[in-house]
């Protein structure tokens, strides 16, 4: 019984080795596995895996993120502040606003060109008026062109609830009805043409 602790305490200690040596060869390799606690005596070994492999959005390197956005009266002007961080060395950026239905962005910062450098962060204003009860949204494209010539886009969208927008919210929505089964829907009107062949 002490040889075959033994024996197998030596294969441990050789996978050790072996991982190790792996280890040293992939540098800074993330997917790793790390061994934490080997001993001869003792044949468990504990292991601690490197962090997951994760994958990036396609598109632009820009990310956004908005101040609160107040209810505004239809007619009422309002404006939002958009934080942009883009994670270009050089080159420029593109930022365009367009209201959806029911909003109109308006003034010189609708569409804004800035410069990128090392990862800048940029603050952007953009002002609005609803022109109708509801939830309505901001949309911005933003397009960077980094100095290599090859562009990338991001978009993203900012809410904005206008006078009454819970009722004209609860207006716009289908109402449930319940079929034979007593499962819940939403009957949508459809016209449907057979044709004989």
């Amino acid at each position: 019984m002490i040889k075959t602790t033994q024996t197998f305490g030596l294969l441990s200690m050789a996978t050790v080795s072996l991982v190790t040596a792996c280890a040293q060869q992939s540098g800074s390799d993330s997917a790793v596995i790390e061994v934490t606690e080997v001993t001869a005596e003792t044949p468990t070994k504990k292991v601690t895996l490197g962090p997951a492999i994760s994958t990036i959005k396609p598109g632009a390197s820009v990310t956004f993120s908005h101040s609160d956005v107040k209810s505004a009266a239809v007619g009422e002007n309002g404006s939002v502040e958009i934080t942009v961080n883009e994670g270009y060395p050089s080159g420029t950026l593109t930022l365009e606003a367009t209201g959806g239905d029911g909003l109109e962005v308006f003034g010189a910062n609708r569409v804004v060109e800035l410069g990128m450098s090392d990862a800048t962060t940029h603050a952007w204003r953009i002002d609005f008026q609803p022109q109708s009860d509801g939830v309505h949204y901001i949309n911005v494209q933003a397009t960077a062109r980094p100095d290599d010539g090859v562009f990338e886009t991001r978009a993203y969208a900012v809410r904005v609830n206008a006078g009454d927008w819970a009722s004209a919210k609860a207006a716009a929505a289908k109402p449930m009805e319940m079929l034979d089964n007593d499962t819940p829907a939403v009957m949508l009107e459809a016209q449907e043409t057979i044709e004989e062949r």
